[in-house]
């Protein structure tokens, strides 16, 4: 086999052009108020929400928190990091799909997972549920907090399989 990657006839190469090119995605950040309300216990606590869309789609959702307090006086660069982790959070639940494939040879420019009209998300329903769930069945603050940042980004497959442990839980 040949093995010069940049011969525009190996497969190596042509699978590397399928991934050259641009995406346009949207990140929106918003205060996320129901995780202050799980850390109200932690003064000063500040929390960011980012929701990361491809054609008002939501493809990933992430979260960032911080504390404002006498030892960390610098606001501006603590609200940056708290917004910049939600983003890259958001970013991270993006890309943990294996299903997911960056194409940007395709008119979406996202082949399989949250490329597809059928969203991969969880249901309103599912979430809706789990949330209960995780209220009645745990009880620590950080059990409570952990669950809460990973519902929105849980696929289908993973709240179904959430829902299960949540519910043989004893």
């Amino acid at each position: 086999m040949n093995n010069n990657f940049q011969d525009e006839r190996h497969p190596v190469h042509q699978e590397v052009m399928k991934r050259v090119g641009t995406i346009n995605l949207t990140a929106t950040f918003t205060e996320d108020t129901p995780t202050e309300v799980i850390l109200s216990h932690i003064p000063g606590v500040i929390s960011f929400k980012c929701e990361l869309r491809k054609d008002n789609q939501i493809i990933g959702v992430g979260r960032g928190s911080a504390v404002i307090n006498r030892s960390n006086r610098y606001i501006e660069k603590t609200v940056r990091a708290s917004v910049n982790s939600s983003l890259v959070d958001a970013i991270y639940h993006f890309i943990k799909l294996d299903a997911l494939h960056l194409n940007t040879s395709s008119p979406s420019g996202i082949e399989g997972g949250y490329g597809e009209k059928e969203s991969n998300l969880a249901s309103d329903k599912q979430k809706k549920y789990l949330r209960e769930l995780v209220q009645s069945k745990t009880n620590s603050l950080s059990d409570k907090f952990s669950w809460e940042s990973k519902i929105e980004s849980f696929t289908r497959e993973e709240a179904s399989v959430a829902i299960q442990d949540l519910v043989n839980k004893k």
